[in-house]
């Protein structure tokens, strides 16, 4: 039994995709961070709560989680408070003191001047911190267009970004990517791909529902933030194909022969129900005469099946044969 988890596990993307758990720096937590720490990569003490609590308390948080090797994110409210003030330099060796490995950058209320968004990316690099930068804001009544929002993720590439988080809040309703009623603009999530790949893209999504959509369209190496420690272990399942809406549709690439490209691509087609080459490449970040030639090993191996588009009979489409 234990062999058979084990492959189980070595069947997940590789490297592990990054969660981030939002704490509300709730009492209690730490039975469930025994039971759930190996399957989220980073905690995030937002609404400035740095600044309310005393940083003793803070200390101890942070350094709970980095006991188990998880980074801890200070929330990107924190850094917009203090330049409100005039005192992001302060702010930021009050992070560094409370011992948070991430920085993270917001504009989710205010516009924060380049220059010190300079000087936090610097202040990171140089003490062997990660940066975040958060791209959407907070209120539903001011929102970014889509072409504000691929613009902002451009700007925060330009810092050499570890993660660039796309704004979801805590409801998950009518910011970015989501509707007034919590429903994925797909439309939003196809461009924000299609421009930018995955790697260094974090779609907050604190409902679980959207959580099981975003995997079973993107794949389960899909970036995922604001999730409740309560849904970690629920999100590992959605992840490993345990549920009923993608259960099994998550395969290994052991059977494949061919480079480390063709076994990614026949991961993500296997992980859809079908992706066309074009959908393929933003997925995978891969350029298209690799993809091409990742496709054409996979058909010769009869690991995957294509069809035409009934809508262009020339247009090609490609799914995995275990999925038929």
């Amino acid at each position: 039994m234990a062999l058979f988890f084990d492959e189980l596990k070595r069947n997940n993307l590789d490297p592990k995709p990054k969660t981030m758990v939002i704490d509300r720096m709730l009492p209690g937590i730490q039975e469930s961070l025994e039971w759930s720490n190996s399957f989220f990569t980073v905690a995030k003490i937002g609404w400035g709560l740095p600044l309310l609590l005393e940083e003793s308390d803070v200390r101890k948080r942070v350094q709970m989680y980095r006991q188990y090797g998880i980074d801890v994110s200070n929330g990107g409210t924190m850094l917009e408070i203090a330049s409100s003030k005039n005192k992001t330099s302060k702010a930021l060796e009050h992070i560094l003191d409370a011992g948070f490995t991430v920085i993270e950058l917001s504009e989710g209320i205010i516009d924060i001047p380049k220059r010190e968004k300079k000087m936090a990316a610097e202040f990171a690099r140089d003490h062997g911190m990660k940066l975040h930068i958060e791209v959407g804001r907070k209120n539903a009544g001011n929102q970014l267009s889509l072409e504000d929002t691929i613009d902002g993720i451009s700007a925060a590439l330009d810092f050499d970004p570890d993660l660039v988080i796309i704004e979801g809040r805590e409801t998950g309703r009518s910011v970015e990517i989501y509707d007034n009623d919590g429903r994925i603009k797909w439309d939003w999530v196809s461009r924000i791909i299609e421009s930018f790949g995955q790697s260094k893209i974090m779609f907050e999504a604190p409902l679980e529902e959207q959580q099981a959509q975003l995997i079973t369209k993107l794949g389960p190496g899909v970036n995922l933030g604001n999730v409740s420690l309560l849904s970690v272990l629920p999100l590992q399942s959605q992840r490993s194909g345990f549920r009923g809406d993608n259960f099994g549709g998550f395969t290994g690439t052991g059977k494949v022969s061919g480079s480390p490209a063709t076994k990614f691509v026949y991961h993500v087609i296997s992980s859809h129900l079908s992706l066309d080459q074009g959908q393929i490449g933003s997925i995978t970040g891969l350029n298209r005469r690799t993809v091409q030639i990742a496709i054409d090993t996979l058909v010769s191996q009869h690991l995957i099946r294509v069809t035409s588009d009934p809508r262009d009979m020339r247009h090609r489409i490609y799914s995995s044969e275990k999925r038929q």
